[in-house]
């Protein structure tokens, strides 16, 4: 299935004459990112790597989709605890939307932002009052409040887990998937909650998601999206690290806090023609796709020293080996260094692990100082 096809299956677009509000620093519904969803291959081989490399711990609750979904297929999933936030694996089981879509993509692909709300009727509300339909998960507009059923293993029963989900129209979040969820008592997010304690949690002296990265054909059209619509809070940074694999340079950024705690979203927008245009191009990728994880470490030296005794090759883009002799791509404006995890090793997902330099100079402390400001 061609992607277009697909993403008009899954989300649909919004009705014509539907504009993207002015950016406001207020959405109205105060919407916080909760998980990321990640499409594997192989939900358990994924969930593992994590641990292995990065000491992230799976959550015991196994839940899914049935397999005669006729939206997206049927599912398994399982939630991973990135020390910080969730990441929800998801595998589909059978033929539908859901394979069509991780064939296309790839495993490893960051498909969707999962933001959560206090009060669901108010955010359909405000939704609807910036002239946004609603999508439900079938691409029409959404019906019966949002309800998705899903099953989950509890106490050995199997057991139903309801929530509501609204999905942003996909020409208002400019390609990418966004949605918007609330839980009922017997929401499986709860669940997860309520089954996951301090000792089992990943211990928070591992690596940590400090953000994830949104491509972006036009930064200033996106960013208003998750300002005007999503009320979330930009800073007046333009800088990041650059990114020649994906044609991004050390300006062209804009950073987005996601309402959780230390966690961002990063904008980019390629700013090299021939790499910009190819990456866009590119129908793994393309205009809002949420291209990789970045991750945070202590000592990214050691870190390397770490995955060399795990038999992990550390990489410049994913791909490419670091120079011989060298731990990290370091930052010579800004001091700070990172490296990625190979796209072989890590099931796909593709992951930069970073580590900040100097305060004086760093551009993490620099977005860091900018927010609390």
């Amino acid at each position: 299935m061609k992607l277009l096809k697909l993403i008009m299956t899954i989300l649909c677009v919004s009705p014509p004459g539907s504009l993207l509000a002015a950016p406001s620093d207020s959405a109205g519904y105060n919407p916080h990112l909760e998980h990321l969803a990640v499409w594997v291959k192989n939900l358990d081989k994924t969930a593992a790597f994590l641990n292995y490399a990065l000491g992230w711990r799976r959550h015991s609750l196994a839940f899914g989709v049935d397999n005669d979904s006729k939206v997206f297929g049927g599912m398994k999933l399982a939630f991973v605890d990135a020390n910080g936030i969730w990441l929800e694996l998801v595998e589909p089981t059978t033929p539908g939307p859901g394979m069509d879509f991780l064939n296309e993509k790839g495993k490893g692909a960051l498909v969707e932002l999962d933001f959560f709300v206090d009060n669901f009727d108010e955010a359909v509300s405000a939704v609807r009052a910036k002239g946004i339909q609603p999508m439900g998960m079938d691409g029409k507009p959404m019906v019966n409040g949002g309800l998705l059923t899903e099953w989950a293993i509890k106490d050995g029963k199997r057991v139903r887990g309801d929530e509501r989900l609204l999905y942003m129209p996909m020409d208002v979040s400019r390609g990418t998937n966004v949605e918007i969820g609330w839980e009922y008592p017997s929401g499986v997010v709860l669940l997860r909650d309520a089954t996951w304690s301090d000792a089992q949690r990943t211990p928070r002296s591992a690596p940590h998601v400090d953000h994830t990265v949104v491509l972006a054909a036009d930064l200033e059209k996106t960013v208003a999206f998750y300002t005007g619509v999503l009320g979330l809070h930009r800073i007046p940074l333009k800088n990041g690290i650059e990114r020649e694999w994906m044609g991004v340079g050390d300006e062209g950024h804009a950073w987005i806090a996601g309402n959780l705690k230390g966690m961002w979203i990063e904008v980019v927008q390629p700013s090299t023609a021939a790499a910009g245009k190819a990456i866009l191009a590119n129908k793994q990728f393309g205009d809002g796709m949420i291209m990789e994880l970045d991750v945070e470490v202590a000592d990214l030296a050691e870190f390397h020293d770490a995955m060399k005794a795990k038999h992990i090759v550390m990489t410049t883009d994913g791909t490419t080996p670091l120079p011989e002799g060298k731990k990290a791509v370091i930052v010579s404006t800004t001091g700070d260094c990172y490296s990625y995890f190979p796209v072989a090793k890590s099931e796909g997902m593709r992951i930069m692990l970073f580590q900040r330099g100097p305060r004086a100079s760093s551009m993490f402390h620099q977005r860091d100082a900018a927010e609390n400001n």
